[in-house]
């Protein structure tokens, strides 16, 4: 188990809100623990930064990514003994021109 420090950058941070205004559109209760389950997820890729997959048909920098419910995808990278969530998409944007 890893003891990584998390660093959710504000972009990211700004992806959660933006996610999960568009959902408290039609359900405030789903919108909130949907924003609570993100970043718990972000807090458990701490411990297993080794579970992300490389996908280098979306980006050429060294980052990872994990896939959540089929729809979220975290994009992120571990350096020295911290673990940076760069960005929180949805499948549905285009995630290479985000990145």
């Amino acid at each position: 188990m890893n003891n990584l420090k998390l660093n959710i950058t504000d972009k990211a941070k700004e992806d959660i809100i933006k996610i999960t205004e568009y959902i408290g559109n039609d359900n405030k209760m789903a919108s909130k623990a949907l924003s609570e389950y993100l970043y718990d997820i972000c807090k458990k890729l701490t411990m297993f930064p080794d579970i992300g997959v490389s996908r280098p048909d979306f980006t050429y920098k060294d980052f990872k990514f994990f896939t959540i419910k089929k729809r979220f995808i975290i994009a992120y990278y571990v350096k020295d003994d911290n673990l940076y969530v760069s960005r929180v998409l949805t499948n549905y944007q285009d995630i290479c021109s985000l990145l």
